[in-house]
């Protein structure tokens, strides 16, 4: 399929002081676009969410095309500076300009799936990183609480796999404030329950803490879990601690819905 492309040498051009701005997390909520680096996660993009895509950069160094891109994106050939100030993790590789899909506040009453993931993670990289887990053990909803960063972060896109484009995301409060009606809450603690040990309610929501301040004392917390450590290691990281609570309460439900065997 042909493409006209245009050519863009100049940093003074409009559209790259807005592809800069899609950097930063106030610049993808502005816009409502985000960018999209990487060779995998470019392609499966085109493959899968060629609809979400609005133009395609491309080095003048390296001049290469993706010819699958769909009909009536546009593509911009920038000057080779340029360019590599926008491909931040200097992949060289074709960019996605992609329309950021709408997050819309989270219903307290009406979303009845098994887990729901509560995140405040303010670090782009931990969110894409549990996000990344969270699809992979088929939790679907993610409610992003207000100190958490944009998941359409290029850091959070990155570390997630693409997992960005697979799951739904709902707009929540701040972590301060959390409640769902009927729906319990199971915070993730040093001091909690271990994880080993503890059987997750039919239908909950997992918090966990902050990077740092950890989890604060809420109210609204029916129980808490911890993951046992070796002694010395004052804590996990905190993407990597969701993951594995992710996973205990994957092995677990899959335990649950095992028929018993017959003797």
């Amino acid at each position: 399929m042909h493409h006209v492309i245009k050519e863009i040498t100049s940093q003074a051009n409009p559209s790259v002081k807005r592809w800069k701005t899609l950097l930063t997390g106030r610049g993808i909520a502005k816009n409502n676009l985000a960018i999209v680096s990487g060779k995998r996660i470019v392609t499966e993009v085109v493959a899968s969410h060629y609809e979400l895509i609005q133009s395609c950069l491309i080095s003048s160094q390296t001049g290469e095309v993706l010819p699958e891109l769909p009909a009536g994106v546009k593509i911009y050939r920038l000057a080779g500076q340029i360019f590599r100030e926008i491909d931040c993790f200097g992949t060289g590789f074709p960019l996605l300009i992609v329309r950021r899909q709408e997050i819309e506040p989270f219903p307290s009453f009406g979303v009845r799936t098994p887990l729901i993931l509560l995140v405040p993670f303010q670090d782009p990289s931990n969110l894409g990183a549990v996000i990344r887990s969270a699809a992979a053990f088929g939790v679907t909803n993610i409610v992003l609480l207000a100190e958490a960063a944009s998941p359409y972060h290029p850091k959070s896109i990155r570390a997630s796999g693409g997992a960005v484009f697979n799951v739904r995301f709902y707009r929540g409060p701040s972590i301060r404030e959390v409640d769902i009606p009927g729906v319990p809450i199971v915070g993730l603690s040093k001091d909690g329950v271990p994880l080993e040990s503890y059987t997750f309610p039919n239908q909950c929501a997992l918090l966990p803490g902050i990077e740092g301040p950890g989890l604060p004392d809420l109210p609204g917390i029916r129980d808490t879990v911890a993951i046992p450590m070796s002694p010395g290691v004052e804590s996990l990281n905190a993407a990597v601690a969701t993951s594995i609570a992710l996973y205990a309460w994957r092995l677990k439900r899959k335990g649950r819905s095992r028929p018993a065997r017959s003797r």
